[in-house]
């Protein structure tokens, strides 16, 4: 044949025994494999488990709730009032000496709404908080079903390693008994070998998405995570009430709170059109020493904005509101048809997914058996038993690869949403 000059070389690549010697190192020896790391145990985690942490360690929620913070000591200092202003003074003449005391209040109305505008941003701050609950259960949620999916193709890719390693041995037994040519046993061989390699890709895989998690959750990323429970197909919720939730998302919260913001602005900038006064009281004393008379005297002055009545800044306010009611209204706009691309996306991929468990890996799973069996009695050459092995293979990564996409569907819709649809 003319494959057999190279069959030593072949048998070597593979790890078969041959008759040739093993070359040697520089010390006479061969050499030694280098150990593999100790395996660490696996910590279990639930999705649920998942979320929460995710939420308690994720960088973007703990920035939102610092700005939460900021926003609530702001209605404190909008209600303040402006620092009192202390006179104190002395001369020759009368008035020999003075003490006094002012204050300074806003126009009327002016406080009030801007103590108003405070507690709107508050109340903006509190649901943009709540909002990036919203994007972070989302990315917890695909990086936890990324490490299902890894899972998956795990256990597919080592299933396809046994099954690998039993058309070696059909292959092995028909070769002894002469029932099948040599290139039989290198092509199993050289399956096994590619089964091995795949094997050990999809358990880097696992790991890396082991680490993702784990970096995610604020955990070791070097300690592996497990996935328990069943992880069963996410629920399809009725498109009207993601709807009726969304408009009432926090997203949507926020932007309103916005609009109200850049109103009561508005409202303080124009009541800042009336006089603004300045209440003052002195004690005052006239007189030479020793018969000094002590007086008390008020006074009120008036802030007059009479040069542009504050126009600038009532204009600013003005175009600062529109610009919140049309982001409020472009936010609108776009939250529903993203929900209902999301929901369609979801319904299509949860479709998808059940035919999987029913139809198609249960009949992969026969084709693979029959084919085996079919060559180990000599009925089927050994390209049917790769093929079946390759297909079967294949299978089970697109059902790997149908799950997750149901479950980042899933994730899309909740951000779309603006709330979580799967707690209650």
């Amino acid at each position: 044949m003319w494959l057999r000059p190279f069959l030593p070389l072949l048998l070597a690549l593979l790890g078969a025994p041959t008759l040739r010697a093993e070359p040697a190192t520089a010390t006479g020896t061969q050499a030694e494999p280098l150990p593999a790391s100790e395996p660490r145990a696996a910590e279990p985690l639930a999705l649920e488990a998942a979320l929460l942490e995710a939420a308690a360690h994720a960088p973007a929620l703990a920035e939102a709730r610092a700005r939460q913070a900021a926003a609530h000591s702001e209605v404190g200092a909008a209600g303040a009032l402006a620092p009192s202003t202390a006179s104190v003074g002395a001369g020759f003449n009368d008035p020999r000496w003075s003490v006094g005391l002012a204050q300074r209040f806003s126009a009327f109305g002016a406080r009030s709404a801007r103590v108003a505008a405070a507690e709107a941003g508050a109340r903006g701050a509190e649901a943009e908080a709540r909002a990036g609950a919203a994007g972070v259960r989302a990315e917890a949620r695909r990086a936890y079903f990324a490490l299902v999916r890894a899972e998956a193709q795990l256990s597919a890719a080592e299933r396809a390693l046994q099954l690998a390693r039993s058309g070696e041995e059909a292959a092995q037994a028909r070769f002894d008994t002469g029932a099948a040519p040599e290139l039989d046993l290198i092509q199993a061989r050289l399956t096994r070998a590619n089964a091995e390699a795949e094997r050990e890709t999809q358990e880097g895989e696992r790991s890396a998405r082991s680490a993702e998690l784990a970096g995610l959750l604020g955990r070791d990323p070097a300690r592996p995570l497990q996935p328990v429970g069943s992880a069963p197909p996410p629920p399809l919720p009725a498109l009207a009430a993601v709807l009726a939730r969304a408009a009432t998302a926090p997203q949507a919260l926020a932007g309103q709170a916005q609009v109200e913001v850049a109103d009561a602005q508005l409202r303080a900038a124009q009541r800042e059109r009336w006089p603004a006064p300045t209440v003052g009281v002195s004690v005052e004393a006239e007189g030479p020493p020793g018969e000094q008379r002590r007086y008390l005297r008020g006074g009120l002055e008036l802030e007059l904005p009479l040069l542009g009545l504050n126009g600038a800044e009532v204009r600013r306010a003005e175009a600062t509101l529109r610009l919140a009611q049309a982001q409020a209204e472009a936010d609108a706009r776009r939250r529903r048809p993203a929900v209902v691309a999301a929901h369609l996306r979801l319904e299509a991929a949860l479709r998808a997914l059940a035919h999987y468990p029913k139809e198609i890996l249960p009949a992969a799973e026969r084709v693979e058996q029959m084919a085996l069996e079919a060559y180990r009695a000599g009925q089927a050459p050994l390209s049917a038993l790769n093929d079946a092995r390759r297909a079967s293979a294949e299978t089970r990564d697109r059902a790997a690869e149908a799950a997750w996409a149901a479950q980042a569907a899933f994730a899309d819709l909740e951000l779309a949403a603006g709330v979580p649809l799967d707690a209650p």
